[in-house]
């Protein structure tokens, strides 16, 4: 399974040098994301390309990624070649600048702002989860 497992919205400084988003390989294969696609809140639309390793890490930044996320109310879903959705985060409101949305596996799945940890496995204090938490298909 290709998971967004991390996107930072609202950087400390430019939006358009410090976005990004990090999606994470969670299956013992290799899989390869050409013609996959990446869509934000307004439908624009990012094409994938390249391969994820397995229980690998892939960050694309906004210089390449040539999509803009939106600093409030945004949404990126996440697409394979057939066009079916493969996973979707989202959160309301305005995201803290310098903080990403990372993804937080346990009883269910929940999305937190928190400390970035880019190409690396997310780090999330409880107080974040009590104070920030957004359970998967839930805004």
């Amino acid at each position: 399974m290709i998971y967004i497992n991390e996107w930072l919205p609202n950087p400390s400084g430019r939006d358009t040098e410090g976005e990004w988003f990090e999606l994470y390989n969670d299956g013992a294969g290799s899989v390869n994301l050409h013609g996959w696609r990446l869509e934000n809140s307004a439908q624009k639309k990012f094409l994938l390309s390249g391969e994820i390793e397995p229980y690998g890490y892939l960050v694309i930044k906004r210089p390449e990624l040539k999509l803009v996320l939106k600093n409030q109310d945004e949404e990126l879903s996440l697409y394979n070649t057939l066009g079916k959705l493969i996973h979707r985060s989202s959160y309301k409101g305005t995201a803290p600048e310098g903080k990403g949305l990372s993804r937080v596996v346990g009883s269910e799945e929940r999305f937190v702002f928190t400390e970035t940890t880019s190409g690396m496995g997310n780090r999330v204090l409880t107080a974040n989860i009590l104070n920030n938490a957004y359970p998967e298909g839930q805004l």
